[in-house]
């Protein structure tokens, strides 16, 4: 039996019974319990499903990975969740200090830190590879923005690709990095390969890299994987995240940081 075929006869049986033993599945499989093993630790690195003694149990639904939806254009992010981006970014522009070097990627949540810099800092140097970001940040008079050069992508207002050679002999204090899916297992995921690229030579150059996403992000995941969530040195995101996905996410190891849930006018 094929291990494909082992993995979804396990499945299978997990969503019949509620749970699986390891016993059990060396019989009905006849195969090893070593096989057994290495099948049950596939699968939960996976997010399939959660290791236990002796067997396995289903995961919750949210941390099994759910693909990222279609193609949401920048003008329509740039709209969306601005409530929730707004604190992230506010909580996450703390960690910056002045004439630090800050590096930020492309996105509508890297647009809204670029604007958060702008209002809270007088001088620093800022390296990116969005247009968006360098027009943000055009009338800071003591700001260095230092735009990545590539080739143009029109539906991101990105640069990317291989002429991005000049970040190799830079040195950044403090990588801002947005991505399209966050998922414990997974890891970062976005959707552009030349972006990606980039995303990664800065944080390589980076002495901390910090991500921004909101709490609609996780569980998803991308075609482009970026790295594990443990190479990065935080997350940030709002305080609309499922209890099981933080508890997943915190137990990967990586620091997770929450914005405070806002009181109502009446307190609670």
């Amino acid at each position: 039996m094929l291990a494909q075929e082992r993995h979804k006869m396990i499945m299978e049986l997990l969503k019949k019974d509620g749970t699986v033993r390891t016993s059990e599945l060396v019989e009905v499989m006849a195969v090893s319990s070593e096989t057994v093993r290495k099948d049950l630790d596939c699968l939960e690195q996976s997010g399939m499903l959660e290791r236990v003694h002796g067997g396995a149990v289903p995961v919750s639904q949210k941390l099994v990975a759910e693909p990222v939806e279609t193609y949401v254009s920048l003008e329509a992010r740039n709209a969306q969740r601005m409530e929730e981006k707004s604190a992230i970014v506010s909580l996450a522009a703390g960690l910056v200090k002045e004439k630090q070097v800050v590096a930020l990627d492309y996105g509508s949540t890297s647009l809204l830190m670029a604007k958060e810099l702008a209002v809270r800092f007088r001088s620093l140097t800022v390296i990116t590879n969005s247009i968006q970001n360098a027009l943000a940040l055009v009338n800071c008079p003591d700001f260095t923005v230092i735009l990545v050069g590539g080739i143009l992508n029109k539906e991101e207002l990105s640069l990317g690709n291989d002429f991005s050679t000049m970040l190799d002999r830079l040195h950044i204090d403090v990588l801002f990095m947005s991505v399209s899916g966050v998922h414990p297992s997974v890891g970062l995921t976005d959707q552009g390969f030349s972006e990606a690229r980039v995303q990664n030579q800065m944080r390589q150059l980076a002495s901390q890299t910090v991500v921004l996403a909101d709490s609609g992000k996780f569980g998803k995941a991308s075609l482009v994987k970026i790295c594990a969530l443990q190479e990065v040195s935080a997350i940030v995101t709002d305080s609309g995240l499922d209890p099981a996905m933080e508890e997943a996410v915190r137990a990967t190891g990586v620091e997770l940081m929450v914005v405070p849930a806002q009181r109502t006018w009446d307190g609670h």
